[in-house]
């Protein structure tokens, strides 16, 4: 598989014939058997979702409830031709209209209401906004409203309270279904769209949002469970059995609803694999995403399509255990960097993932102006012509002996009796991770002498980010992968997550250089693309000389149909998916 995302979307007529040979429809061709019948997309998430405040709950499979059964400001849509989308009005009346360079007016629907009937309007947008950016809750996701594809004039100090009051903030309310956004940069009308298609800038029910919220207004019971928690999407959310299933049905008082074809969404919480496996081949599941351990089972099988997806996936590096000296040095944290065998990992361990040693993902530039993505770039090119220098995707032995012998010194450890034992914390729902923990314990056996070996700890029913606040003296190592939208346009923005500047960061090593680089990066953001992209891999080359989180592959997700399942689009379009929000059922 060509690892450039970019040569996926000028090969969609072939996936186009791939798909119509399988008896899948086109996005312009939607007959269905029997309309009257009931349709059911029958789906499964890995892992449920801690609650439904989309604020605070960084958990990935809470995008599924946001979208299905909340609205938004705006949404993406499918175009006729099935090979791209754009932005439609959602809660909002129209697109965003233009005052000037910073100034964007967004009119709202006065048809716009939650699930009880009550409105949507101004008061509800400033009133969500405001929460979401609340320093005394201190929303995980709050920075993500302050900017994300768009910087929102003094949102992110008010959040951080650091001087803005509310009065500051560049959200305004000009009538009762008229809000305001004033931004630092120029952006395009896109921008604003995108911008506001995300979990957390979903509105909030204030009534029932107040009564939730504690006394002293640090925290909110708010979407912990259907009684204390509104919607107002296309489908309400019927049944959360937690851990087992989810059942959304459609709401025919919903603005859009001619859109949505599904009566019902039936999720299953299905952690394992082969358990997903299972339901796949007995034909009640109507997608599946083989992982690894599977995907050769299907690798041969026309249905199968792949992409390479937002994320590389990374080990964090503790730097703050006590227990271990060693990992506060740059020497520590090459010398990790250099023993990964990524060819034999991504392929062997992980089942056709890419190899990188790098970070800035394969999609990163796809929605620039010019379409040119950051890897497929000079710039990008010569950085992985750097990592590859040291040898293949970076995995270089003797170089990873050397800076383990320079950390040690660093450290008044002697390296020839050394005895470290690095904490390996994964979820123990990660049969993969753990592999590559038992491949790496093997292979250090040799690059390190028997002077460095890993114990796993595993841990479950939090996300990693919560499990490495239990402590410091907890964890050396934890696998993850955090991607961020954002990057399809401004490839830089990939590294958001990994500032201190990021509350909710996943690691605990930061880098003033580095900072400030994005910090550039962020003020010439809509200047010269070309410019742009030589200042990210500036920020690149920093992250790894001091190995800010350590790469191992480029994820690439695999997906398969059922045939009667009617897809708005061709082929994966990057933004927006298969779109199977909007998808329809041949019954």
């Amino acid at each position: 598989m060509n690892k450039k995302l970019i040569a996926l979307l000028l090969a969609a007529m072939m996936l186009l014939t791939m798909l119509a040979a399988c008896g899948k429809k086109s996005g312009n061709d939607t007959t269905i058997a029997d309309p009257a019948a009931k349709k059911v997309y029958y789906t499964c998430l890995g892992a449920d979702h801690a609650n439904l405040n989309f604020q605070d709950n960084v958990d990935t499979p809470s995008e599924t409830p946001a979208t299905y059964c909340m609205c938004f400001l705006y949404r993406s849509y499918p175009d006729e031709s099935g090979l791209n989308f754009h932005y439609i009005p959602d809660a909002a009346a129209e697109l965003p209209i233009q005052i000037d360079e910073h100034t964007w007016n967004i009119p709202l629907r006065k048809d716009a209401h939650w699930n009880n009937g009550d409105p949507i309007n101004a008061d509800t947008w400033i009133y969500s906004f405001k929460t979401a950016l609340d320093p005394k809750l201190a929303n995980r996701m709050g920075g993500n409203v302050a900017n994300n594809v768009i910087t929102i004039v003094n949102a992110d100090s008010y959040m951080k309270g650091e001087g803005a009051t509310w009065e500051d903030v560049g959200i305004k309310k000009i009538d009762e279904y008229t809000i305001q956004i004033i931004t630092e940069n120029e952006n395009a009308q896109k921008d604003i769209c995108n911008h506001f298609y995300s979990r957390e800038k979903t509105p909030i029910y204030q009534p029932l949002y107040e009564q939730c919220l504690s006394a002293d207004g640090t925290t909110t019971s708010y979407g912990s469970d259907l009684d204390h928690w509104m919607g107002c999407g296309p489908y309400n959310f019927t049944t959360w059995d937690y851990d087992n299933v989810q059942i959304y049905t459609k709401n025919p008082d919903y603005w859009l609803a001619d859109l949505f074809h599904w009566d019902e969404v039936n999720i299953r919480i299905v952690p394992e694999m082969n358990a997903r496996v299972e339901l796949w081949e007995k034909g009640e599941l109507d997608d599946l995403s083989p992982d690894a351990k599977t995907v050769d089972i299907y690798i041969d099988d026309p249905r199968l399509v792949s992409y390479g997806s937002l994320y590389v996936d990374h080990i964090d590096i503790n730097c703050k255990n006590p227990n271990n000296p060693i990992c506060g040095t740059d020497a520590y944290r090459k010398a990790v960097y250099h023993s990964l065998d990524r060819e034999t990992l991504a392929k062997s361990v992980f089942g056709h993932m890419e190899p990188a040693g790098w970070y800035v993902n394969t999609q990163a530039g796809l929605l620039s102006e010019s379409g040119l993505t950051y890897r497929d770039s000079e710039p990008g090119n010569r950085i992985e012509d750097l990592v590859n220098s040291w040898g293949p995707y970076g995995y270089n032995p003797d170089m990873a002996w050397e800076y383990f012998v320079k950390a040690c010194e660093e450290s008044n450890i002697d390296p020839e009796t050394a005895d470290i034992e690095i904490l390996y914390a994964i979820d123990d729902n990660s049969p993969t991770w753990k592999a590559c923990a038992e491949y790496l314990e093997q292979q250090w056996q040799d690059i390190f002498k028997g002077h460095m070996h890993i114990k796993i700890v595993t841990y479950a029913g939090m996300s990693a980010t919560d499990f490495k606040k239990t402590g410091d003296d907890k964890w050396d190592f934890s696998p993850n992968d955090w991607g961020r939208g954002a990057s399809r346009t401004y490839p830089y923005t990939c590294f958001y997550y990994y500032r201190s500047a990021y509350s909710g960061s996943p690691n605990n090593y930061f880098n003033e250089d580095f900072e400030e680089q994005y910090d550039y990066c962020e003020s010439i953001k809509t200047g010269d693309y070309n410019t742009l992209l030589e200042e990210t891999a500036k920020l690149e080359e920093i992250y790894l000389e001091h190995v800010i989180q350590c790469p191992v592959f480029q994820d690439v997700s695999f997906s398969m149909f059922s045939d009667d399942l009617v897809l708005p689009v061709q082929t994966y379009i990057p933004g927006f998916g298969w779109g199977t929000v909007y998808a329809d059922k041949n019954v």
